[in-house]
């Protein structure tokens, strides 16, 4: 008998679990109203939802569904975002004070793309319900390693911004401001090291006329993300997942932010005001080794990539279901082990590939000598001479220690000759 799911905001929000969907196999639900908890919740395995608040019922079923001992599961369906979290008035669903975000979850486990984020969680009083998964719809983009490409003219830089570029008039003001700034520097910087450049625009939220009059490229193709990062070079990105699905391509991915605001997932690049704009721009043609090492971690860090996150979403929900089933079963309260998807490696960071000390010090030779056995021969010889350099320091140690010696008690027997004769002196 196929496992029950009940996706509780899958009616609004359906295309964000194709792929779980595709990967497991049970008699999923969509509901678009509350009016379903009217039915017995018995025969419900599990209830998933991506995002607690996002539409005013959804709080209150997940309350519901919990009281009924019914397994919940809320699914991250990307970054956290500062602004998203603390400034969003949309989220003062009744008028008095905005209604909290994550802090805590109300679903019996929250699934997250990565370690950053359940460690933001848990500091919010999520602690032992946070899994570390992943993102499953990531699973399907190909993964490369910018090699950078001098060759092909012009350089693309995509620019783009959220789904939501801001979530006040002051938050859309800087984002407008941002854009306007870089549309005047690409105006007046056709070329970077003598390298031609071209901007491609890809905005949301009405900002395309910012830009419609700019000698570049308005991307309103509607194309998927991963097709138009085929054709970039670079990414220069508002706060977004988009920053993740850039880096995990392995392009150079400038954070463009003119609020200033903290940053739950980084950059190596971050614009935050027009002077930052020139240095920025160069730096993303030619990529220094160091930064893209860094936006390797953080990248890691922010997004679980150690294998495919749908596998891990498999076994969190099989547990899940399996667990809820046993407790009430035995008509106890629906309970969870504080981890259930254990790795490893989750306590853990790999070394990067691009942690090349031949790369990231160019200026030091000797990271260039890549013969083994020929390394081998003369840390030999260096071990030897160093070996012989210290028997010859403690040479000299014994023969300084022996000339103090003898000098110490050359000076005692002339001072007590000099006694004998002058009996004043003590």
């Amino acid at each position: 008998m196929k496992p029950k799911i009940v996706l509780i905001d899958g009616a609004f929000r359906g295309e964000y679990y194709s792929d779980i969907r595709e990967a497991f196999e049970a008699d999923w639900i969509f509901e678009r109203s509350p009016e379903f908890l009217n039915v017995d919740s018995t025969s419900i395995d599990l209830a998933m939802v991506s995002d607690e608040r996002a539409i005013p019922y959804v709080a209150h079923t997940v309350c519901e569904l919990v009281r009924r001992n019914v397994p919940t599961l809320h699914v991250v369906d990307g970054i956290l975002e500062w602004r998203n979290t603390w400034e969003n008035p949309t989220h003062n669903l009744d008028g008095a004070n905005s209604m909290p975000l994550f802090n805590p979850v109300l679903c019996h486990k929250i699934a997250c793309i990565g370690r950053s984020q359940a460690r933001i969680l848990e500091s919010w009083g999520n602690l032992g319900k946070c899994e570390v998964i992943g993102f499953p719809r990531f699973d399907k983009l190909s993964r490369e390693k910018y090699h950078g490409n001098k060759d092909k003219e012009p350089l693309k830089i995509l620019v783009m911004t959220a789904r939501t570029p801001g979530f006040t008039e002051d938050q859309l003001r800087f984002v407008k401001q941002s854009l306007q700034d870089l549309k005047k520097w690409f105006k007046n910087n056709r070329n970077i090291k003598g390298v031609s450049v071209k901007p491609v625009w890809r905005l949301t939220g009405g900002l395309s006329e910012v830009v419609e009059e700019e000698e570049g490229e308005l991307d309103l193709s509607g194309k998927e993300l991963a097709e138009a990062l085929e054709q970039a070079d670079a990414v220069i990105t508002t706060p977004s997942t988009a920053m993740l699905e850039g880096m995990l391509k392995g392009l150079p991915v400038a954070l463009l932010d003119y609020n200033n605001c903290p940053h739950y997932v980084p950059a190596a690049w971050e614009i935050s005001a027009p002077t930052h704009i020139d240095k920025i721009l160069t730096e993303l043609i030619e990529p220094p080794a160091h930064k893209m090492l860094y936006q390797d971690t953080i990248l890691h860090d922010a997004l679980e990539c150690v294998g495919s996150a749908t596998p891990r979403m498999v076994q969190l929900i099989e547990k899940m279901i399996d667990i809820g089933r046993e407790c009430r079963k035995n008509n106890k309260l629906v309970s969870f082990p504080a981890t259930i998807v254990a790795n490893e490696y989750m306590a853990h960071h790999f070394l990067e590939e691009r942690f090349d000390l031949q790369k990231l010090y160019p200026n030091y030779d000797f990271f260039d000598r890549n013969d083994k056995c020929r390394m081998q021969v003369e840390l030999g010889h260096l071990r030897r001479d160093m070996a012989r350099l210290e028997s010859y320091i403690k040479e000299l140690e014994s023969y300084l220690n022996n000339i103090q010696t003898s000098m110490e008690y050359r000076l005692a027997e002339k001072m007590t000759k000099c006694k004998k004769f002058f009996p004043f002196i003590r």
